[in-house]
């Protein structure tokens, strides 16, 4: 059964814990600071990336991931609930013509552990078609080294 996650608020600090991960991982693999490169602050860090003028999301690390993560431009973009992204897999992101090319990219990453520059055509829960621009995806580890899943930012899509 697909988990539910609560949305992100206040009472979970906008998933700050979740968000640190990522982008720590993030600079661990690219060296791009997204904290920095934004004035972000840990204390808000959750809420100011979840109403952040870019697209961030993530997966689990299951073998059909499951998103767990997306902030507001996400949920825009795709016309999805919170509860209609952390219970959809990564793979539904994409029309299924296109699922091949996205599942290339991603075990890209699980080998590079990042790639950097990837565009590829979307599909929102209407219907709706869109191609996401210079996307970076990375590999997400805990503190302990543990596989954690995986993520992707990008600011343009047409």
């Amino acid at each position: 059964m697909i988990r539910s996650i609560p949305p992100p608020d206040a009472s979970n600090n906008y998933y700050r814990d979740h968000l640190s991960i990522v982008l720590e991982n993030l600079k661990r693999w690219t060296s791009y600071d997204l904290i920095e490169e934004y004035g972000f602050s840990e204390e808000t860090l959750g809420e100011q990336v979840f109403n952040a003028d870019f697209y961030i999301l993530s997966h689990d690390c299951t073998a059909d991931p499951i998103l767990n993560y997306g902030n507001d431009r996400v949920l825009k973009l795709w016309e999805i609930s919170w509860a209609q992204l952390t219970t959809m897999h990564s793979q539904g992101t994409a029309k299924p013509v296109d699922r091949a090319t996205r599942l290339a990219a991603m075990e890209r990453v699980k080998l590079q552990n990042y790639i950097s520059g990837y565009s590829g055509m979307r599909i929102s829960k209407t219907g709706t078609e869109f191609e996401i621009l210079d996307v970076t995806i990375w590999n997400l580890f805990t503190s302990n080294g543990d596989p954690y899943g995986q993520a992707a930012w990008f600011k343009k899509y047409r």
